[in-house]
């Protein structure tokens, strides 16, 4: 019973690390124009560094935390961790180099951790679905999702560049789609 309570309340716990992230995120947004290049949630960094470190280290520990109790709960495979440790590394890049193209070097440490940390969280999650497939049609569904939002996401990137929205509906995406799978019930089948 004590596990029960227990998985259960690290999953409420997760929901819960993940709403106040999302709400931060669209407060943190207010600084630029979220459908601009100007409004890129790196940009306004630029000028509030202590808040974007707060939204990055809370969108990570938002992500991780549950990434990990979506696999733990669906997945024998312990292929997240390594995962995580890279987009780990990549928001440390990303929160440690400033976006600032008059300073190549840190410019292109923040874009490669930016990248590294966007593409390998969404890769995860994309897998934690893709692998699951078969289980449920709420698997399948979640899988095609998840892969629509990351090509439109690199399109949109391609066209219209860096902005708070593109940046942050996919994180958006992943908080929603994780908090369904991690509150959702397991079906039991009785027996007689």
């Amino acid at each position: 019973w004590y596990n029960i309570t227990g998985d259960k309340m690290k999953r409420t716990i997760s929901c819960v690390l993940s709403a106040i992230a999302t709400a931060y995120t669209i407060w943190y947004m207010h600084f630029g124009t979220p459908y601009k290049n100007s409004g890129a949630l790196s940009k306004i960094g630029l000028e509030h560094h202590g808040l974007f470190a707060i939204w990055g280290i809370l969108t990570f520990v938002a992500l991780a935390l549950a990434i990990t109790l979506a696999y733990q709960k669906y997945l024998k495979t312990k292929a997240y961790i390594p995962l995580l440790a890279i987009s780990g590394v990549g928001m440390i890049l990303t929160l440690t180099n400033d976006f600032d193209y008059d300073n190549k070097v840190q410019y292109f440490l923040h874009c490669g951790g930016s990248l590294t940390f966007s593409a390998v969280t969404g890769i995860t999650i994309f897998l934690l679905f893709l692998l699951n497939y078969k289980k449920s049609r709420t698997f399948k569904i979640f899988t095609y999702i998840t892969a629509t939002i990351l090509i439109a996401d690199l399109i949109c990137l391609l066209i219209f560049k860096e902005t708070g929205l593109i940046e942050a509906l996919p994180i958006f995406a992943g908080y929603l789609l994780l908090g369904i799978v991690n509150l959702r019930r397991e079906k039991v089948e009785l027996t007689r």
